[in-house]
């Protein structure tokens, strides 16, 4: 049986970020002419990669009511260890990539463990694997070090017929996580864990395999960012994962996803990671001071989880 519909509202759950997106990218474009360059916009789609790769675990992990606030230091640490590996040795590229990729499994598998079995709140538990991270980064370097490979240069900064190679990238996992997020068995579950955790047990899901598997996506996700990230810098920059773990929150909860789990959208988070990477790179070509953009960051988080908060009844 139906109930009655909340009142209409200005909201980001459904097309509003779209709307946001577009109406930002065009007053950007007319209001600022080197915007529109397309060397700057094509600037603009690499910058988004690494956090779009990002605010894709993310989705998984706060659609089922966790939150990780470990994948920066995760991927700060991929950044140190795949360029210290490659050390410039474009053969060793796919066997490092590839380890690297296990070991954000790894840490991700570790993360889902310790939840369900010492049933500590997740924000509590990834922030002490944060530390621990950055840690193991600093123990291990203060400095830059080794450099990445030509292949994961090219991939992270070049493009292919003036489509960077990192949109293409993005897109393919795209698709693949909305597969896997809207079309399966494990989607559905998912959504149903982070909305109502207790209804789904007696439904017969398994929440916690639900969380363990969640966790380690975002591991692994949060690795391939590195990995990305690592051939954008050219070398293994210990301060490298730094904060992205809240743009990647900012991102998701902006476009629409629910802090307390239960609803979430691939194609939204991505317009959200658009979106900020849009603002940011209006703010530098405006000449904004970082402490000023990440204020405005920290105002558009506010204002996005006032917007996505649910009022009323639903059908």
């Amino acid at each position: 049986m139906a109930v009655a519909r909340a009142p209409r509202r200005l909201a980001l759950d459904r097309d509003g970020i779209f709307v946001l997106l577009a109406a930002t990218v065009v007053t950007a474009a007319l209001a600022i002419p080197a915007f529109r360059d397309p060397a700057n916009l094509a600037n603009v789609i690499r910058q988004a990669g690494v956090l779009g790769i990002l605010a894709i675990g993310q989705t998984f992990v706060i659609t089922a009511g966790m939150i990780d606030l470990s994948i920066g230091m995760i991927a700060g640490l991929v950044v140190v260890l795949s360029s210290v590996l490659l050390n410039g040795d474009a053969t060793l590229t796919l066997p490092i990539v590839a380890l690297m990729l296990l070991v954000g499994a790894a840490i991700g598998t570790l993360n889902g463990v310790l939840l369900n079995t010492l049933r500590l709140h997740p924000l509590i538990l990834t922030f002490g694997m944060l530390s621990v991270l950055q840690g193991a980064i600093f123990t291990f370097t203060d400095k830059s070090v080794g450099r990445t490979s030509e292949p994961l240069s090219i991939l992270a900064n070049g493009d292919i017929f003036g489509i960077p190679w990192t949109a293409l990238l993005l897109a393919a996992l795209a698709i693949g996580a909305h597969l896997i997020f809207a079309r399966t068995r494990f989607g559905y579950h998912l959504v149903a864990a982070g909305g109502n955790p207790e209804s789904a047990r007696r439904a017969g899901i398994s929440v916690e395999r639900i969380r363990l598997a969640v966790f380690i996506i975002s591991g692994a996700t949060a690795a391939l960012a590195g990995v990305l990230l690592a051939g954008r810098l050219g070398t293994g920059y210990p301060l490298a994962g730094n904060g992205l773990e809240l743009d990647a929150i900012v991102a998701v909860v902006l476009g629409g996803t629910l802090l307390s789990g239960g609803r979430g959208s691939i194609w939204r988070s991505l317009a959200g990671v658009l979106m900020l990477a849009v603002i940011s790179n209006v703010l530098n070509l405006l000449g904004v001071s970082a402490f000023v953009q990440q204020f405005i960051k920290g105002l558009i988080v506010i204002v996005a989880i006032l917007l996505n908060q649910p009022r009323g009844a639903q059908s």
